[in-house]
């Protein structure tokens, strides 16, 4: 209940009231005989004439007492220097797609010292750690936001005004999700910047990187992680109020580390439709000589292997790079055919791998036709010569991910095993 103090002079009578747990925090009114002390009121926020008694109030408000003008009420407020003791409470409070706990503190200022622009509260800035008993030093809060409000009262909205500060932990959210191309859950990171803060590796404010699209710091790149694991990654990033922004960092894929900037992303194994030519291994001529001295000749040739179609054995990998791959592209194994012909020998040979080599044919010293002639043919070769141990039948590019997929296709020989 209110405190009745009796005062010596009896123009001033003082009634005290508690506006905070803080005892100092007196907010009081007095009552004025306006034919001892005028009808005049001192200004808002002249100092109490009692500096002994209440050295830290000021006249807040002035209000009529009686409907005839001889009494006023006086009301008188303390500045609350003290105020970083109790005035905190726990809450939550949404930044961005983020909901964290929060610290909201709130403080009674003059009017005359607030400012909206003020430097020593800006966002980030730490967090006043008193009292010892709310346990909050050492946790990192720091400021998120502040706002302005009338306190309410009339009697003290004359020369004060509310401030209400957010404070936070800030903390990374980070989540999961499977990926069926890297086979393992990918992570996002979500992260919390304030105005004129400058983010690890950026090199510019993150209001400056907002604006700058073409910022290399928001470009997908790889992070290698150890010998055997790297990830592929970008950012996107927003602003989400005033004097925050928030950056989501995405993992694209995951996978091997390759040269200098790529990722494999996977290998496996798996049957396709091919086809095999034929491999040339030796071609011969057989000479039969008549009673008449003629030269009858006989070709024939051996293909070892002999040519396949049907399933194969596939090696199937896929790459991922934030800038385009080089060299892409499939190989493929060009069979020739040849023929040759002569009076005496000709031979046909179909579309197959060869290593080359020469056939030579004569009419030999006795043919009662021709007169002796001799014939040089020089077997083509071919790339490859034989069955390669592989062969990449297919290497395909494409943009996805943030950069490039590269996929290729590396065909087997057939064998019995």
């Amino acid at each position: 209940m209110p405190i009745q103090r009796n005062q010596p002079s009896p123009q001033r009578q003082t009634v005290l009231t508690f506006v905070s747990p803080n005892v100092k925090d007196l907010l009081f009114f007095e009552t004025i005989d306006a034919q001892r002390v005028g009808k005049t009121p001192p200004a808002y926020g002249t100092a109490h004439p009692d500096s002994v008694q209440f050295p830290d109030h000021t006249l807040a408000y002035v209000k009529q007492a009686d409907p005839n003008g001889q009494l006023y009420y006086y009301y008188y407020a303390n500045t609350r220097t003290s105020q970083d003791e109790y005035n905190f409470e726990y809450s939550q409070a949404s930044l961005g797609s983020t909901k964290f706990d929060t610290v909201k503190r709130t403080y009674i200022h003059l009017r005359s010292t607030f400012t909206e622009d003020d430097s020593t509260n800006v966002a980030g800035s730490a967090m006043p750690t008193e009292p010892a008993s709310a346990n909050f030093s050492g946790k990192g809060y720091i400021l998120m936001g502040r706002e302005q409000k009338r306190i309410g009262d009339s009697e003290l909205d004359g020369i004060f005004v509310v401030e209400q500060r957010m404070y936070f932990v800030r903390e990374n959210i980070e989540s999961l999700a499977w990926d069926e191309l890297s086979h393992r859950n990918l992570k996002s990171t979500i992260s919390y910047f304030y105005k004129g803060e400058t983010p690890t590796g950026a090199g510019a404010t993150i209001q400056a990187l907002i604006v700058d699209s073409d910022n290399t710091w928001w470009k997908p790149t790889r992070t290698t992680l150890s010998g055997t694991e790297a990830i592929g990654s970008y950012r996107q990033g927003k602003q989400v109020s005033s004097d925050w922004f928030e950056v989501v960092k995405k993992e694209l894929v995951a996978g091997a580390p390759l040269g200098s900037n790529a990722i494999t992303v996977d290998t496996y194994f798996s049957s396709i439709d091919h086809t095999f030519p034929p491999v040339l291994e030796s071609v011969n001529v057989a000479a039969w000589e008549r009673q008449d001295g003629q030269l009858l000749s006989f070709p024939e040739y051996n293909m070892n292997p002999e040519g396949y179609s049907g399933p194969c054995k596939v090696r199937i990998d896929t790459f991922w790079s934030p800038t385009p791959f080089s060299g892409v592209g499939a190989v493929a194994m060009l069979p020739q055919s040849f023929t040759m012909g002569t009076p005496y020998v000709r031979i046909n040979i179909p579309k197959c791998l060869s290593a080359g080599g020469n056939i030579r044919v004569s009419t030999g010293t006795r043919d009662p036709v021709y007169k002796y002639a001799g014939y040089d043919k020089q077997i083509p070769s071919t790339n490859p010569p034989a069955w390669p141990e592989s062969i990449k039948v297919r290497d395909k590019q494409e943009p996805a991910r943030g950069g490039y997929i590269r996929t290729s296709w590396t065909v087997y020989p057939p064998s019995f095993t």
